[in-house]
Protein backbone atom coordinates (compact mmCIF):
# COMPACT_ATOMS: atom_id res chain seq x y z
CA UNK A 1 0.00 0.00 0.00
CA UNK A 2 3.19 2.12 0.55
CA UNK A 3 4.68 2.03 -2.61
CA UNK A 4 1.52 2.58 -4.55
CA UNK A 5 1.35 6.07 -2.75
CA UNK A 6 5.08 6.69 -3.13
CA UNK A 7 4.14 6.17 -6.38
CA UNK A 8 1.28 8.33 -7.05
CA UNK A 9 3.21 11.23 -5.09
CA UNK A 10 6.31 10.72 -7.24
CA UNK A 11 3.76 11.26 -10.31
CA UNK A 12 2.33 14.02 -9.12
CA UNK A 13 5.12 16.16 -8.20
CA UNK A 14 5.88 17.23 -11.32
CA UNK A 15 2.24 17.87 -12.16
CA UNK A 16 2.29 20.37 -8.85
CA UNK A 17 5.48 21.98 -10.17
CA UNK A 18 4.46 22.23 -13.15
CA UNK A 19 0.90 23.94 -12.43
CA UNK A 20 2.67 26.47 -9.68
CA UNK A 21 4.80 27.54 -12.59
CA UNK A 22 1.97 28.20 -14.79
CA UNK A 23 0.87 30.36 -12.25
CA UNK A 24 3.74 32.29 -11.34
CA UNK A 25 3.69 32.70 -15.18
CA UNK A 26 0.13 34.26 -15.33
CA UNK A 27 1.22 36.61 -12.95
CA UNK A 28 3.91 37.89 -14.77
CA UNK A 29 3.31 37.81 -18.38
CA UNK A 30 -0.54 38.55 -17.91
CA UNK A 31 -0.56 40.09 -14.08
CA UNK A 32 -3.83 37.71 -13.98
CA UNK A 33 -5.52 38.01 -10.53
CA UNK A 34 -5.54 34.74 -9.68
CA UNK A 35 -2.15 33.46 -10.19
CA UNK A 36 -1.23 36.69 -8.15
CA UNK A 37 -2.97 35.45 -5.08
CA UNK A 38 -2.52 31.46 -5.56
CA UNK A 39 0.89 31.24 -6.41
CA UNK A 40 2.48 31.27 -3.17
CA UNK A 41 0.20 29.43 -1.59
CA UNK A 42 0.66 26.21 -4.45
CA UNK A 43 4.13 26.50 -3.64
CA UNK A 44 3.56 25.86 -0.78
CA UNK A 45 1.14 23.14 -1.00
CA UNK A 46 4.03 22.03 -3.57
CA UNK A 47 6.39 21.59 -0.75
CA UNK A 48 4.33 19.95 1.39
CA UNK A 49 3.28 17.16 -0.91
CA UNK A 50 7.11 16.77 -1.34
CA UNK A 51 7.98 16.47 2.54
CA UNK A 52 5.60 13.96 2.07
CA UNK A 53 6.78 11.66 -0.39
CA UNK A 54 10.59 12.06 0.93
CA UNK A 55 9.38 10.84 4.16
CA UNK A 56 7.11 8.14 2.79
CA UNK A 57 9.70 7.00 0.79
CA UNK A 58 12.24 7.00 3.62
CA UNK A 59 9.81 4.20 5.05
CA UNK A 60 9.99 2.59 2.30
CA UNK A 61 13.37 1.76 1.53
CA UNK A 62 14.26 2.23 5.05
CA UNK A 63 16.96 5.07 4.61
CA UNK A 64 17.43 8.34 3.56
CA UNK A 65 16.03 9.75 -0.32
CA UNK A 66 20.59 10.10 -0.63
CA UNK A 67 22.01 6.78 -1.99
CA UNK A 68 21.41 7.55 -5.74
CA UNK A 69 21.91 10.79 -8.20
CA UNK A 70 18.44 10.64 -8.86
CA UNK A 71 17.23 10.28 -5.31
CA UNK A 72 19.34 13.45 -4.35
CA UNK A 73 17.59 15.41 -7.52
CA UNK A 74 14.52 15.16 -5.26
CA UNK A 75 15.56 16.19 -2.50
CA UNK A 76 17.72 19.62 -4.39
CA UNK A 77 14.30 19.91 -6.00
CA UNK A 78 12.59 20.66 -2.60
CA UNK A 79 15.53 22.63 -1.35
CA UNK A 80 15.38 25.04 -4.18
CA UNK A 81 11.94 25.51 -3.85
CA UNK A 82 12.07 25.51 -0.36
CA UNK A 83 14.93 28.25 -0.43
CA UNK A 84 13.48 30.40 -3.34
CA UNK A 85 10.04 30.37 -0.83
CA UNK A 86 12.47 31.93 2.42
CA UNK A 87 13.77 34.54 -0.46
CA UNK A 88 10.24 35.13 -1.68
CA UNK A 89 9.39 35.80 2.23
CA UNK A 90 11.97 37.79 2.97
CA UNK A 91 12.67 39.82 0.03
CA UNK A 92 8.44 40.19 -0.95
CA UNK A 93 10.31 39.88 -5.07
CA UNK A 94 7.82 37.29 -6.09
CA UNK A 95 8.04 38.63 -10.37
CA UNK A 96 11.51 35.73 -10.68
CA UNK A 97 9.44 32.68 -8.98
CA UNK A 98 9.00 31.24 -12.48
CA UNK A 99 12.43 31.27 -13.33
CA UNK A 100 13.76 29.49 -10.10
CA UNK A 101 11.14 27.11 -9.65
CA UNK A 102 11.48 25.87 -13.50
CA UNK A 103 15.15 24.63 -12.28
CA UNK A 104 12.97 22.47 -9.46
CA UNK A 105 10.58 21.29 -11.73
CA UNK A 106 13.63 19.52 -13.99
CA UNK A 107 15.36 18.08 -10.97
CA UNK A 108 12.50 16.68 -10.16
CA UNK A 109 11.21 15.13 -13.30
CA UNK A 110 14.26 13.64 -14.02
CA UNK A 111 14.40 11.79 -10.63
CA UNK A 112 10.89 10.89 -10.94
CA UNK A 113 11.73 9.25 -14.58
CA UNK A 114 14.69 7.14 -13.34
CA UNK A 115 14.77 6.94 -9.59
CA UNK A 116 14.42 3.04 -8.02
CA UNK A 117 13.94 1.74 -5.25
CA UNK A 118 16.19 -1.68 -6.04
CA UNK A 119 18.85 -0.28 -3.16
CA UNK A 120 20.73 -2.21 -0.71
CA UNK A 121 21.01 -0.83 3.10
CA UNK A 122 24.21 0.17 3.58
CA UNK A 123 25.19 0.92 7.21
CA UNK A 124 26.94 3.91 6.57
CA UNK A 125 23.41 5.42 6.11
CA UNK A 126 22.69 5.06 9.43
CA UNK A 127 24.81 7.76 10.86
CA UNK A 128 23.85 11.10 12.20
CA UNK A 129 27.26 12.63 10.45
CA UNK A 130 26.06 11.35 6.77
CA UNK A 131 22.83 13.59 7.59
CA UNK A 132 24.75 16.50 8.50
CA UNK A 133 27.18 16.06 5.47
CA UNK A 134 24.33 15.29 2.53
CA UNK A 135 21.88 18.18 3.77
CA UNK A 136 24.99 21.02 3.74
CA UNK A 137 25.93 19.37 0.40
CA UNK A 138 22.13 19.51 -1.29
CA UNK A 139 21.72 23.49 0.34
CA UNK A 140 25.22 24.37 -0.72
CA UNK A 141 24.12 23.01 -4.43
CA UNK A 142 20.57 24.48 -3.90
CA UNK A 143 22.26 27.98 -2.87
CA UNK A 144 24.45 27.87 -6.41
CA UNK A 145 21.59 26.42 -8.76
CA UNK A 146 19.28 29.70 -7.20
CA UNK A 147 22.50 31.98 -8.17
CA UNK A 148 22.86 30.47 -11.56
CA UNK A 149 19.24 31.29 -12.42
CA UNK A 150 19.58 34.59 -10.82
CA UNK A 151 22.66 35.47 -13.03
CA UNK A 152 20.71 33.91 -15.87
CA UNK A 153 18.26 36.92 -14.77
CA UNK A 154 20.94 39.50 -14.71
CA UNK A 155 22.28 38.37 -18.40
CA UNK A 156 18.81 38.59 -19.95
CA UNK A 157 18.04 42.28 -18.16
CA UNK A 158 21.22 43.19 -19.21
CA UNK A 159 21.07 42.73 -22.34
CA UNK A 160 17.79 44.11 -22.52
CA UNK A 161 19.37 47.63 -21.51
CA UNK A 162 22.03 46.92 -23.63
CA UNK A 163 19.38 47.04 -26.98
CA UNK A 164 17.28 49.37 -25.44
CA UNK A 165 14.54 46.92 -26.18
CA UNK A 166 12.71 47.96 -22.52
CA UNK A 167 10.08 45.26 -22.37
CA UNK A 168 8.30 42.74 -19.80
CA UNK A 169 11.63 41.44 -18.88
CA UNK A 170 12.92 44.81 -18.27
CA UNK A 171 8.85 46.32 -16.54
CA UNK A 172 9.04 42.84 -14.46
CA UNK A 173 11.82 41.64 -13.06
CA UNK A 174 14.38 43.66 -10.27
CA UNK A 175 16.42 45.84 -12.04
CA UNK A 176 20.35 44.98 -12.27
CA UNK A 177 22.04 45.74 -8.85
CA UNK A 178 19.48 43.80 -6.96
CA UNK A 179 19.92 40.54 -8.71
CA UNK A 180 23.34 40.97 -8.88
CA UNK A 181 23.22 40.94 -4.75
CA UNK A 182 20.69 38.39 -4.76
CA UNK A 183 23.11 36.12 -6.88
CA UNK A 184 26.12 37.41 -4.98
CA UNK A 185 24.07 36.37 -1.38
CA UNK A 186 23.29 32.97 -2.68
CA UNK A 187 26.62 32.54 -3.82
CA UNK A 188 28.08 33.17 -0.38
CA UNK A 189 25.25 31.18 1.05
CA UNK A 190 26.09 28.02 -1.17
CA UNK A 191 29.78 28.42 -0.78
CA UNK A 192 29.51 27.88 3.24
CA UNK A 193 27.16 25.06 2.95
CA UNK A 194 29.64 23.00 0.28
CA UNK A 195 32.54 24.43 2.24
CA UNK A 196 31.11 22.33 5.44
CA UNK A 197 30.22 19.53 3.45
CA UNK A 198 33.79 19.21 1.99
CA UNK A 199 35.00 19.64 5.36
CA UNK A 200 32.88 17.01 6.94
CA UNK A 201 33.69 14.49 4.03
CA UNK A 202 37.62 14.58 4.09
CA UNK A 203 37.63 14.28 8.15
CA UNK A 204 34.65 11.88 8.47
CA UNK A 205 34.76 9.66 5.20
CA UNK A 206 37.96 8.02 5.01
CA UNK A 207 37.52 6.64 8.69
CA UNK A 208 34.30 5.33 7.79
CA UNK A 209 34.28 4.28 3.98
CA UNK A 210 36.27 1.55 3.43
CA UNK A 211 37.44 2.49 -0.34
CA UNK A 212 37.42 6.12 0.36
CA UNK A 213 39.99 7.57 -2.27
CA UNK A 214 41.42 11.35 -2.82
CA UNK A 215 41.39 10.58 -6.21
CA UNK A 216 37.67 9.84 -6.57
CA UNK A 217 36.48 12.06 -9.38
CA UNK A 218 33.17 13.38 -7.22
CA UNK A 219 35.96 14.93 -4.90
CA UNK A 220 38.07 16.29 -7.64
CA UNK A 221 35.33 17.99 -9.41
CA UNK A 222 33.76 19.42 -6.29
CA UNK A 223 36.67 20.49 -5.07
CA UNK A 224 37.26 22.31 -9.01
CA UNK A 225 33.53 23.64 -8.25
CA UNK A 226 34.95 24.87 -4.88
CA UNK A 227 38.20 26.68 -6.19
CA UNK A 228 36.43 28.46 -8.89
CA UNK A 229 33.28 29.90 -6.41
CA UNK A 230 36.36 30.81 -4.15
CA UNK A 231 37.99 32.37 -6.91
CA UNK A 232 34.87 34.05 -8.08
CA UNK A 233 34.31 35.53 -4.53
CA UNK A 234 38.18 36.23 -3.72
CA UNK A 235 38.18 38.20 -7.11
CA UNK A 236 35.10 40.35 -7.02
CA UNK A 237 37.00 42.28 -3.79
CA UNK A 238 40.47 42.17 -4.63
CA UNK A 239 39.96 42.36 -8.90
CA UNK A 240 36.86 44.19 -8.32
CA UNK A 241 35.27 41.79 -11.39
CA UNK A 242 31.47 43.76 -12.51
CA UNK A 243 28.53 41.75 -12.01
CA UNK A 244 28.32 40.29 -15.39
CA UNK A 245 32.13 38.72 -14.64
CA UNK A 246 30.52 36.94 -11.49
CA UNK A 247 27.34 36.06 -12.45
CA UNK A 248 29.12 34.45 -15.75
CA UNK A 249 31.52 32.83 -13.12
CA UNK A 250 28.68 31.51 -11.00
CA UNK A 251 26.67 29.74 -14.35
CA UNK A 252 29.75 28.25 -15.32
CA UNK A 253 30.27 26.71 -11.63
CA UNK A 254 26.62 25.46 -11.71
CA UNK A 255 27.37 23.50 -14.63
CA UNK A 256 30.26 22.20 -12.67
CA UNK A 257 28.16 21.09 -10.21
CA UNK A 258 25.53 19.37 -12.41
CA UNK A 259 28.48 17.33 -13.77
CA UNK A 260 30.02 16.45 -10.54
CA UNK A 261 26.10 14.95 -9.44
CA UNK A 262 25.20 13.45 -13.01
CA UNK A 263 28.23 12.32 -14.95
CA UNK A 264 30.32 11.18 -12.30
CA UNK A 265 27.63 9.44 -10.61
CA UNK A 266 26.27 7.73 -13.47
CA UNK A 267 29.45 7.41 -15.65
CA UNK A 268 32.28 6.77 -13.29
CA UNK A 269 32.71 4.72 -10.50
CA UNK A 270 32.82 6.54 -6.86
CA UNK A 271 32.81 5.62 -3.16
CA UNK A 272 29.61 8.21 -2.82
CA UNK A 273 27.15 5.64 -4.81
CA UNK A 274 26.01 3.76 -1.29
CA UNK A 275 24.29 1.02 -3.10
Amino acid sequence: MLEYFVDLLKISLPVLYLFTIFLYGLAFFLDEQFGIRNRTKFLVATLIVQVVYLFCRTLLTGHPPVTSVFEIMSVISFTIGGAYLLIEARTHVKDTGMFILSLAFLFDVVSAAFITDDVHLNPVLKSSVLGIHVASAMLGYSALAISAVYGGLYLMMYHEIRSSRFGIVYRKLPNLQTLEKLSYASIILGFVFLTIAILIGYIWLPKTVDDFSYYDPKLIITDVVWVIYFAALLSRKAMRWTGRTVVIVSMVGFVLTIASMVIVNVFLHSFHNFQ
